[in-house]
């Protein structure tokens, strides 16, 4: 805040008493102290807005020292915008963006197949219609691995997030972040379907590359008789496809073994998104086993 900005001493004691009542009793204040309680590190957002104040060092400010934030507040106002570093915290936050009919997160996780429930999760809803949705990441996954960029309007973010009760300025007035569920702390560990999305590795050509997701033989039989699980249809389609080639299936009947097996599922996954799939597992078999022969496409 620069010089011009701070405001004037006032003289008068009953305004400086509401003004320290308003101060002590902001819900900003209260809820950073409350993240800080909780193992976070909080750092200060300029009012309604994304972006840290002029003259800050933004994310790199983020502390969780009681006095270090007190001070800050006194300095930028009470009704500053609160964020959290998720470095080191072992959480990730899944992005769903709506901001538009042509970008809506929501459609484009049913258009891959999968129909999450947030009802049970941490969440906080944005200004702008968005869903942020708090997991915990499994022990056994590194979080600087995970792609950020899941499909069109879904994002993972892993390292800094604004939380509620920030506000954002928009068409003229103010809309906040509400928060859902319980404590950050208490996030559920990340579903198979968002690790499956999160470890996906993209190939240099068109279209995507399925991880090959590990499923044990008993599994791929469970798989021929409840058919597909909802949530992670794609991920087993790829896998199954690619256990059939490793096996030596003959194309034509892995095809036929997978189309059937879907068709046998709960929720069937559409045939442009079973054949993108299977065509993407195919051609990485085919390369595959041309590096194995010393050959190329």
């Amino acid at each position: 805040m620069s010089e011009t900005q701070k405001k004037p001493l006032n003289t008068n004691l009953q305004a400086n008493v509401q003004e320290t009542n308003n101060f002590i009793k902001s819900d900003c204040i209260i809820k950073s102290h409350d993240l800080i309680e909780q193992g976070f590190k909080v750092y200060l957002l300029a009012q309604g807005t994304n972006s840290p104040y002029a003259g800050s060092n933004g994310h790199l400010d983020a502390t969780n020292s009681v006095k270090a934030l007190t001070n800050m507040f006194i300095e930028y106002g009470a009704e500053s915008n609160v964020a959290i570093s998720l470095k080191g915290t072992n959480l990730v936050v899944l992005d769903i963006d709506r901001h538009t009919r042509a970008k809506n997160g929501l459609r484009s996780l049913k258009q891959a197949g999968i129909n999450a429930n947030f009802d049970s999760e941490v969440f906080e809803t944005t200004p702008r219609q968005g869903i942020h949705v708090f997991y915990r990441v499994p022990d056994d996954l590194d979080v600087k691995t995970f792609k950020h960029d899941l499909m069109d309007g879904v994002e993972l973010i892993t390292d800094k997030i604004t939380v509620a009760p920030s506000i954002k300025s928009l068409d003229g007035g103010s809309i906040g972040y509400q928060h859902f569920g319980s404590n950050f702390t208490d996030a559920n560990s990340m579903p198979q379907w968002l690790i499956d999305l999160a470890t996906n590795v993209p190939t240099n050509g068109h279209g995507k590359h399925y991880r090959q997701a590990k499923f044990t033989v008993d599994q791929y039989w469970q798989m021929v008789l409840d058919g597909f699980s909802e949530g992670q249809r794609n991920n087993q389609v790829a896998s199954l496809t690619g256990y059939l080639f490793k096996i030596n299936v003959d194309v034509n009947t892995a095809y036929q073994i997978v189309n059937k097996i879907n068709e046998s599922s709960n929720l069937p996954l559409v045939d442009k998104e079973i054949n993108n799939v299977f065509r993407s597992i195919y051609n990485a078999e085919k390369r595959r086993r041309l590096r194995m022969k010393g050959g190329s496409e």
